[in-house]
């Protein structure tokens, strides 16, 4: 349950952590596709700015390492590093050691979380400046496309401004919004895809029902993710509008219902019905984005599967899924997008799939302050995203969810630290597991 903004306000928060994690979901949001060379790779730049905004947090007892996160991380990561070893042993081709390093490093963040009367008290906050930068976020796409409503040719303004070097590449930026279109979907500009733009004002809209946002935002929210021409974030709102009928009662699932029939009829009287329509159905296409993301990347880890058992136990090594879609892509021009599941499957085996998922699951569900919040994270983050190594897509949930879980063990710890305290304010002082690293 989160708090009223008139529940909150009497309590004491770190404002100086609210700051550092205002300038990580700030770089979260608009700088995306901002990406630094790595070798012959690229690192998303969200990724060096979560270590240095852990390391100040955890410098200033912001955050904490936690006991339980730890165990969970080395189980998860133990089990993919021993399927890794298993392929490497097996000569499999081009297993890709930089990918394993580039999976371990993703997901140290996770071993760290706020102390529990913090991350009660900023919760709420966090989420209001979230809202915030979305209404942003919703007012660049509906510029973008508006714009092209009126005549205005579509430009990439970030390409046009950021070296090419240090933009991320293999994400389809810009997208018309059908074949031979001149009108192309909005990516609000700094979103990696117009999809990933859909998802993120989503969970505006989401954030806007829990935190009773002002009453103008829905519409533009919404009008917003219309204009990404994107069934992604459309899903997500779908599965977060069950989560929050639950939560909120039966008065709300029908206005919800009633808001999204008018919204469906006044749809259908513009062309827009038709894109819509094509949508709705167009993963009976092989060549549609939603086959290429829904459909053919568990049909392929299927048929992997049948191969041996060693594959199924170990899988073929990490990268595999990202040389497959490679392959694919250069014989028929088509992008494949490996969800999470599949790509796990794909590269580290039901060991490792099944012991990185309950990881995951902990870390998401284990605690948290809003069901409604981490079922929606995690079905961004294991359905929608395609994001195991995507630092855009675990940083949205370390911000919304992981960091903010609060569980009895983390109470305990808590409520020992200061029992163990020797004077008030010591920076200094281990606070059991849940201590200051």
């Amino acid at each position: 349950m989160i708090p009223t903004q008139e529940a909150e306000s009497g309590r004491t928060a770190n404002d100086a952590t609210l700051r550092v994690l205002t300038i990580l979901m700030f770089c979260e949001i608009f700088l995306q596709r901002i990406a630094l060379p790595a070798g012959g790779s690229q690192v998303q730049i969200i990724l060096p700015i979560t270590y240095v905004c852990v390391g100040i947090m955890v410098w200033r007892g912001g955050l904490a390492r936690n006991s339980g996160r730890t165990t969970g991380y080395f189980v998860a990561m133990t089990a993919c590093a021993l399927s890794a070893l298993t392929a490497f042993l097996r000569q499999n081709d081009d297993t890709s050691f930089t990918s394993l390093l580039l999976l371990l490093a993703t997901y140290v963040p996770f071993l760290y979380g706020l102390r529990p009367a913090d991350a009660r008290a900023l919760l709420p906050r966090v989420l209001d400046r979230f809202l915030l930068m979305i209404t942003v976020l919703a007012g660049l796409a509906l510029f973008q496309f508006g714009s092209q409503l009126v005549g205005v040719p579509y430009t990439d303004v970030v390409k046009n401004i950021v070296p090419s070097n240090l933009l991320m590449h293999g994400f389809n930026t810009s997208y018309p919004v059908q074949y031979g279109s001149p009108l192309y979907k909005s990516n609000g500009f700094v979103c990696l895809e117009a999809s990933f733009c859909s998802q993120f004002l989503g969970f505006g809209i989401v954030v806007c029902v829990l935190r009773g946002g002002s009453w103008w935002r829905l519409p533009m929210l919404v009008l917003a993710i219309l204009s990404t021409v994107s069934g992604t974030g459309l899903l997500l709102l779908a599965f977060a509008g069950v989560l929050l009928a639950v939560h909120k009662g039966a008065r709300f699932a029908v206005t919800a219902l009633i808001g999204v029939s008018l919204v469906a009829l006044i749809i259908s009287f513009t062309p827009a019905s038709s894109i819509f329509a094509a949508r709705a159905t167009e993963t009976s296409s092989s060549t549609s984005s939603g086959s290429l993301r829904f459909v053919q990347p568990y049909q392929r880890t299927w048929d992997s599967l049948g191969k041996d058992p060693a594959t199924v136990i170990f899988g073929n090594g990490p990268g595999y899924a990202d040389r497959d879609a490679s392959a694919f892509f250069q014989r028929t021009g088509l992008p494949l997008n490996y969800a999470l599941v599949p790509k796990l499957i794909l590269e580290y085996g039901v060991l490792g799939t099944i012991l990185f998922l309950a990881f995951i699951l902990t870390m998401f569900v284990r605690g948290s302050q809003s069901f409604v919040l981490s079922g929606s994270v995690l079905i961004f983050y294991i359905v929608l995203s395609g994001g195991l190594l995507a630092p855009v897509v675990t940083g949205l949930g370390l911000l919304l969810v992981a960091w903010f879980t609060v569980t009895p063990q983390d109470e305990r710890e808590a409520a020992v630290g200061l029992r163990s305290t020797p004077s008030a304010g010591s920076p200094s002082v281990q606070r059991g597991s849940f201590a200051a690293v």
